[in-house]
């Protein structure tokens, strides 16, 4: 009875139930082992529906709340597909709101992602390949809420995961590079905005030692990657990246 009451209070637009208590508790069950095998499938499968919900808050909370389902090896086939879809087309990326608190679905969206590729036992290319839908999505707002410290980490934990082939660690980025290239002169698109300090991220933490669920975590193909990233960020920001040493460094940007 109290999964259902709890399933009911993680919609509401109030804050203080919906983040304050609800999430919290369902995620201590959870975590401690408290919620038998059929409640889990129960618990899993209404989340997914409820992605599909006329409110936002109820939408990115129903999100955030299967990470922990998902680092416990709960995951039904079909979650994904339902995963994808709502993630890559989401429009309201408000972070927080006065009234309605934390939103943040692209935070917690970004935090499903993470899980997924973290917990994968194949290939974790799908991941990679919805994380750069999300970043190329052509809304008009601009992430300003950590939403590219998250979903840049959720990249690097899943290029993290050893069953990633060499191939897929530096394909999955040319659709934002062919983004940057269709560049035009004017006011930087938001979605390249929010692109830009993703990948920053993801080249940031490639290279260095993560810390993921009490497990230390390392990129394999760091080398290739961050050059790869390098290469990519450079079609946007010529000026900060240096690709052919000192003496073809290009000058400071234009005013």
């Amino acid at each position: 009875m109290e999964i259902i009451e709890l399933l009911e209070d993680l919609s509401s637009p109030d804050p203080t139930v919906r983040d304050g208590e609800s999430l919290g508790r369902l995620c201590e069950l959870v975590d401690r082992g408290h919620v038998s095998e059929a409640q889990l499938a129960f618990l899993g499968a209404t989340l997914v529906e409820r992605l599909s919900h006329d409110r936002v808050e109820a939408r990115s909370f129903a999100a955030l709340a299967l990470v922990p389902l998902i680092l416990r090896d709960v995951c039904s086939p079909g979650w994904f597909p339902h995963f994808a879809s709502w993630y890559a087309s989401e429009a309201d990326i408000t972070g927080y709101d006065m009234t309605r608190g934390w939103l943040h679905a692209v935070a917690h969206g970004a935090d499903v992602l993470g899980a997924i590729g973290w917990k994968a036992t194949e290939s974790p290319r799908p991941v990679l390949d919805l994380a750069v839908r999300r970043m190329l999505h052509q809304g008009p707002g601009i992430w300003r809420d950590q939403e590219d410290d998250r979903l840049g980490f959720s990249i690097a934990i899943t290029l993290a995961n050893r069953h990633l082939n060499p191939a897929d660690a530096l394909e999955w980025v040319e659709p934002v590079e062919k983004a940057f290239l269709r560049g035009e002169p004017g006011p930087v698109p938001a979605f390249v905005s929010n692109s830009i300090r993703t990948l920053r991220v993801v080249a940031l933490l490639v290279g260095e030692q993560m810390t993921y669920e009490g497990h230390t975590l390392r990129v394999q193909y760091h080398t290739a990657l961050r050059q790869r990233l390098r290469e990519v960020l450079h079609h946007a920001s010529p000026w900060m990246w240096n690709l052919q040493g000192p003496a073809g460094r290009a000058g400071p940007p234009a005013v």
